[in-house]
């Protein structure tokens, strides 16, 4: 029985640098409709400091990721799901990577002083 335990135990440490890798991802994720907000008023400054946010937070989910490959590599072959896990955080790592794009573009919109539709503006907001 002591096998499935420590299993039980290591799947749980694995889980937990997961969903804290996933965190981070969100904090990146729900910043982006605070940017579409920004583009709609015209509001330069407040994006520039939101872009700014997510990139700091996108280092955190680099880190978050590097921290569970580190201890999915810790943990060895006792875990038989490690592919899974990594491509877990693989995956999310990349809806940061997304938003960080949105927000880059959003700013860059916003630089170059584009003429945007209100119709469109509202439909991204939406989207």
């Amino acid at each position: 029985m002591l096998p499935a335990e420590t299993e039980e135990r290591v799947k749980r440490r694995a889980l937990s640098v997961c969903q804290e890798h996933l965190r981070k991802v969100l904090e990146v994720a729900r910043k982006v409709p605070q940017m579409m907000d920004c583009l709609i008023k015209n509001d330069k400054e407040r994006a520039k400091q939101l872009f700014i946010e997510i990139r700091k937070n996108e280092d955190e989910v680099d880190n978050a990721r590097r921290l569970v490959s580190q201890e999915l590599a810790e943990i060895g072959a006792i875990l038989l799901s490690r592919e899974d896990f990594l491509r877990f955080t693989n995956l999310t790592s990349e809806i940061a990577d997304f938003s960080e794009g949105i927000a880059f573009r959003l700013v860059e919109i916003m630089e170059h002083g584009w003429n945007v539709p209100s119709e469109i503006k509202k439909d991204l907001l939406k989207l």
